[in-house]
């Protein structure tokens, strides 16, 4: 069974081609553009990855990943967070909130398969 990855952005383009990098490696994407979306979508199915867009409208990325991390959700999954901006503190605020790692956008393709490919490899 392929594993599944949630991506949450609120940018349809940015969407798309996630999602189309993800499934040409072979990965189950489920889609949502906002934070609401994101946590129907948990609950429904807890995914193996979780990639988030920081800045999105009403609940931005850090919000999101801290709430899928605290009950009732409890998300123990890899949870990314995606963002234009690339400073340390943006680096603590998502440690802080529970993230496995910041990934700075625009991102090189090759490099982003790769690390997918590492957080969701066997233990």
């Amino acid at each position: 069974m392929p594993h599944s990855v949630l991506v949450v952005d609120d940018n349809d383009m940015n969407l798309a081609l996630i999602a189309k990098i993800l499934e040409l490696e072979g990965y189950q994407v489920a889609l949502a553009r906002n934070g609401r979306e994101a946590i129907q979508s948990v609950v429904r199915k807890v995914p193996d990855l979780a990639i988030l867009d920081v800045m999105m409208p009403d609940m931005d990325g850090y919000e999101l990943c801290k709430k899928l991390r605290q009950p009732p959700l409890n998300v123990a999954v890899p949870i990314i967070l995606l963002t234009a901006m690339n400073s340390d503190v943006e680096k603590q605020m998502a440690l802080k909130s529970g993230a496995n790692d910041i990934w700075s956008k625009p991102f090189d393709m090759e490099l982003f398969r790769r690390r997918v490919g590492d957080l969701l490899k066997p233990a």
